[in-house]
Order: C-alpha cells, then structure tokens, then sequence
C-alpha cells in the first residue's frame, strides 16, 4: 500500500497483521495469534472500527473503538462509542497523533 505521507486508514481484513504488531506493544500478556484472530473479527463487525495511523508508510499508531450494549461508567444510554483502545509507537508520541 502507498500511502500519504501522513495519514489515517480505517482498518480492513487484510490489516489485521498491521493492527496485531502494533497492538502487542501495549497488550503485552497477549498471544499475537489471538490478537489477529479477534481483529479480523473486530474489522468484520459493524459495531466496531480500527484506525491506523501512518507516518511515512509506516503504522505507527491505532485505535480500536466500538459500540458498547453494558453498563459503561457515566453513561445513561445504550449503546455507547467507547474507545476499547489507543497506541502510538515509541519515538511518535507527544506529537498530537493519538489526538487526531
């Protein structure tokens, strides 16, 4: 994939791989295996959506959101956006990515 010099992509399938390397870094105590495994399931669904950011062609950051049907503190309603997760690799952070 080329991409812009810096840009944001909605993940599909075929980044699950992409997502995986990022997301290990934060979740340590998990299996990439399974990591993969519940991303290609996560991009699939409609209540849910990936984002990765590129720097120069690189992935250097993502968020996973999706819509929560529980309780989800400080809410009254159902369902709810939720932020399930947010990375920016070492060496790209302070840098206002995980802002945008």
């Amino acid at each position: 994939m080329k991409a812009n010099k810096y840009m944001i992509k909605r993940a599909r399938i075929e980044d699950a791989e992409v997502l995986v390397d990022l997301a290990i870094q934060m979740w340590t105590d998990h299996f990439p295996e399974d990591l993969a495994e519940e991303f290609r399931q996560l991009v699939m669904n409609d209540g849910a959506v990936c984002f990765i950011k590129y720097v120069d062609d690189k992935p250097i950051a993502f968020a996973q959101c999706q819509l929560r049907h529980d309780y989800v503190e400080g809410t009254k309603s159902s369902p709810v956006g939720y932020l399930e997760g947010i990375f920016v690799s070492e060496g790209y952070r302070m840098k206002g990515y995980a802002s945008e």
